[in-house]
């Protein structure tokens, strides 16, 4: 499975937008040598809220953007190698020479790296009885069944606690694979999964991960 999140294209735009009127904003935050703008704080909500799909309040992500610039300082200072990585990881995606604003490359540098801990946990450390916890977090997962590899749909099926699909979801979820067929009453079907169910699961997955992750990430910032 391809988490579609690490794609940064979606933010194009709304770069360009800031480079032209960030020096136009007010200062709302500056202290320790950190100063953050109503510019930064409202490009990084929605950021947050691309990111993990949820809404974040002023304080809180001014708390972010503060650990933002402590990581890249500590970054530059302690870890060269590790930011140098993850520039290049965003200029496969973005052109940085073309980022004026360090806040919005620094952002991007965050989110970067906080994805590379979330890739690697569901990698190394994701487990069955994770895949279960985010599949209960949903009131049903009704999903279209067909027996002839979904060219034709036969019918919908809450499949939230099938254990056959759960094993082979996980399965495919560490193979990288996208072939989901399971049995029901000794019948073989195919789940077929559209691009808005395979969304809605990924994001999921996705913000659990965020959430485990969180501890070890927190240690990786101030241990810099």
């Amino acid at each position: 499975m391809v988490f579609k999140y690490k794609s940064l294209l979606f933010l194009f735009l709304c770069i360009f937008f800031l480079i032209t009127s960030y020096l136009q904003a007010n200062i709302i935050y500056d202290k320790d040598n950190v100063i953050i703008t109503e510019i930064d704080l409202n490009y990084y909500k929605k950021l947050h809220s691309q990111q993990f799909n949820e809404i974040i309040s002023n304080s809180k992500a001014i708390k972010n953007l503060v650990i933002i610039k402590k990581l890249v300082i500590n970054l530059k200072k302690n870890n060269p190698k590790f930011l140098e990585k993850i520039d290049e990881n965003i200029s496969n995606e973005l052109d940085v020479e073309n980022i004026k604003s360090e806040i919005i490359l620094d952002i991007l540098r965050y989110f970067k790296t906080r994805n590379e801990f979330i890739y690697t946990y569901i990698k190394n450390d994701f487990k069955k009885d994770d895949l279960k916890n985010i599949f209960n977090s949903f009131d049903n997962l009704n999903l279209p069944l067909s027996n002839n590899n979904c060219l034709t749909i036969i019918k919908f099926v809450d499949l939230k606690y099938n254990s056959d699909f759960i094993s082979i979801f996980y399965k495919n979820l560490k193979n990288q694979s996208e072939d989901l067929k399971i049995s029901i009453d000794d019948l073989d079907y195919n789940v077929c999964i559209n691009e808005k169910n395979r969304e809605i699961i990924d994001k999921q997955i996705f913000k659990y991960a965020n959430i485990i992750i969180e501890y070890k990430f927190n240690e990786f910032i101030y241990a810099q």
